[in-house]
This record gives C-alpha cells, sequence and structure tokens, in this order.
C-alpha cells in the first residue's frame, strides 16, 4: 500500500510544481553516499520514506454501518489515519539549482495542504478523507544525526509528513435495522 503513496506523491509533484519526467527524476531511495555517488547528471527529487506512524490526533471513534454495493451491510471502526514522514531532498550538480528545485518543491508544499484527488493513485481513490500534507516543525537537532545514520553529508531538506487514511479496518456482518422493539414484563406478557 506504500508504493500507491510514494506513486501518489509522485504524481502530484510532478503535476504540480511540475517535474517533467524528461527533465528531472523523483527516487524514493535512502540518500546515503552511495546512493548520491551513484546518481547521473540529472536533477533528481528525492523522497525517502524513513518514518511510519499512526496518527492519534485525527482519528475517529465509535463504529459505523456501511452499505456494500450488493446491499449488504457491515460495522466497522473508523479508517485509522496514519502519518507517513518523508524526507525530501533536490539532487543537482549545482547548489543554487538544488535550491531552486527545492524551494519549488516547498511552494508547492504550502500550497496545497491536501492532494487533489486526480493525483490520487490506487485504493487510496476510494478513501476519504484525501492525503494531507504538512511540513513537520521542530528544532532541527535531529538533523545531523539522521544524516550521520544514512552515511552521507548534511544537506537541506524538507521534512514532510502525509497523513492517510487506510481503509485496513475490520468489518463485522451488521443484521437489518431495527423495525420494532418488543419488551416482555415478569408475567410474560408482551408490551408493544
Amino acid at each position: 500500500m506504500l508504493h500507491l503513496l510514494d506513486e501518489t506523491l509522485e504524481a502530484f509533484l510532478r503535476a504540480e510544481v511540475p517535474l517533467p519526467a524528461r527533465d528531472v527524476d523523483v527516487a524514493f531511495d535512502a540518500p546515503d553516499s552511495d546512493w548520491s555517488a551513484a546518481l547521473s547528471s540529472r536533477p533528481t527529487v528525492d523522497l525517502y520514506l524513513w518514518d511510519v506512524r499512526p496518527n492519534l490526533t485525527e482519528r475517529d471513534f465509535g463504529e459505523f454501518i456501511v452499505e456494500e454495493e450488493d446491499g449488504r451491510r457491515f460495522r466497522r471502526d473508523p479508517l485509522p489515519r496514519v502519518d507517513c514522514r518523508y524526507l525530501v531532498t533536490a539532487w543537482t550538480s549545482e547548489v543554487r539549482d538544488e535550491h531552486s528545485l527545492l524551494g519549488d518543491v516547498l511552494s508547492t508544499v504550502l500550497l496545497h495542504p491536501v492532494i487533489a484527488a486526480e493525483h490520487v493513485q490506487g485504493v487510496f481513490s476510494a478513501v476519504r478523507p484525501l492525503p494531507g500534507l504538512r511540513l513537520r516543525s521542530g528544532d532541527g537537532s535531529e538533523n545531523s544525526d539522521f544524516w550521520s545514520a544514512l552515511g552521507g553529508q548534511l544537506k537541506p531538506g524538507l521534512d514532510l509528513v502525509v497523513t492517510v487514511t487506510l481503509d485496513a479496518a475490520l468489518r463485522a456482518a451488521a443484521g437489518p435495522p431495527t423495525e420494532k422493539i418488543s419488551v416482555r414484563t415478569a408475567s410474560g406478557v408482551p408490551t408493544p
């Protein structure tokens, strides 16, 4: 399912930045020293998925009744929301070009807090709410540790959080709707 999120992000960035496939590559690799040494001379935007966690602040509670196309009804828990953190970096032969490319991606993310339905791929297209985008705030203290762990040199990047709804909730068959309730008294006589 995460590969569909990657495809969704690529479709979104290619259309909205824009990042034409003939001019810019989009990668999803760990930006370590081996990967960066093997890069071609083409500009590349790398979206490295490095953290996946449940989003507890946007979760719903309760139980919902869902009706299938064939009329069967199911009870299900609310669909879980998940935060997927991507390190977004730009790679070119010139630092100014990297900053320009990363700045274009930054502007696009800030202007689009939600990925439009036309860019959403696979099973995500049928699930609402649509994927949300936000930049993670923080003091940046973990950046040098992160890059050290990757074995790469410190580089500017965006800490992009994509919040998606996953249709992974369990379903339980639901009976027909209640139309009448009868109550019996201690004497066994039904009362309507």
